[in-house]
């Protein structure tokens, strides 16, 4: 079934438009020759065909307000509960497959992610770090996934709250591509030739305690509360002060797994193309007591 972009005709037919300027994205994240990053501008997949929006916030905030056309996917749906105290791994192949089959999926869509701001609690059920619904679908095989640049606020005009439900479709996970990894992977990877562990979280969760190895890159720096990344320029003159090629491996991870997905989309627009996820990041890592650690809570 061909479904043209439904948030923008329903713009269109209720003279509602699209925040172009607020939420454009920085010249060393565009592509080229037209092409679609991970990372796109409400403008850039108006006239396509066959889009699907995702808003990832809860059924409530999505029935207070989204994006018309949109349909809703929680990303509990995705993504794990707390399991054992790590939070938000991303599904096995085996059970994401009729969830993502029930809510109309497929593989010739071309799949926008939304979520919001930052002024949104950080909850298991948050819609902040829309990366990591990328992440997860983009290694499911979904060929043409992306996340919208501002969320949610991209969007002028009056949101709906009229929800969309597209019928199911018959999908079967073949394409997969895994790049999500376990900490076996990481742990062999610490001081690995060409091999870099990137912990995306803020300083301070950082100085208290990190994979041992791993260099702070705090996703904060690079990007505003709504996904918009205002100082591409400082995260590149970082990676080039490390002396990090474009095609060494890379291993994000974070606290949760979030913040580490939208590093991932990142760097994989800014060019870097061995990139891994380790989504049960530090939240998993800290409870074996035999994995290397360091910061001031784990003092040599």
């Amino acid at each position: 079934m061909k479904l043209k972009t439904l948030a923008v005709l329903a713009a269109l037919a209720t003279g509602l438009s699209f925040s172009t300027s607020a939420y454009a994205l920085p010249a060393a994240l565009q592509q080229a020759d037209g092409k679609l990053g991970a990372y796109v501008e409400l403008d850039q997949v108006q006239g396509l065909d066959n889009v699907v929006f995702v808003d990832i916030r809860t059924a409530d905030r999505y029935a207070e307000g989204h994006i018309p056309g949109a349909i809703n996917i929680p990303r509990e749906f995705i993504e794990t509960p707390d399991v054992d105290g790590v939070i938000g791994e991303t599904k096995s192949y085996e059970e994401l497959e009729p969830i993502l089959a029930s809510y109309g999926l497929s593989y010739d869509q071309t799949i926008v992610v939304y979520g919001e701001s930052e002024d949104s609690p950080l909850v298991p059920t948050s819609g902040r770090y829309p990366g990591k619904i990328y992440v997860s679908l983009d290694q499911a095989g979904f060929p043409n996934v992306h996340i919208l640049s501002g969320g949610v606020n991209a969007f002028e005009g009056e949101l709906s709250k009229e929800a969309t439900v597209l019928p199911a479709s018959d999908l079967k996970l073949t394409n997969t591509k895994p790049y999500i990894v376990q900490k076996d992977y990481v742990l062999a990877s610490i001081g690995k030739e060409n091999s870099w562990i990137l912990d995306a979280r803020g300083t301070a969760g950082f100085d208290k305690g990190h994979i041992a190895g791993s260099i702070n890159v705090p996703i904060g720096l690079f990007s505003n509360a709504n996904e918009l990344h205002d100082d591409i320029d400082g995260l590149l003159a970082k990676l080039e002060e490390l002396g990090i090629d474009k095609e060494d491996e890379i291993i994000t991870t974070c606290g949760w797994g979030w913040a580490a997905s939208d590093l991932l989309a990142i760097l994989r627009d800014l060019g870097y193309t061995n990139l891994k996820l380790y989504d049960g990041a530090w939240t998993d890592w800290v409870q074996d007591p035999n994995l290397p650690k360091a910061g001031t809570d784990f003092p040599a």
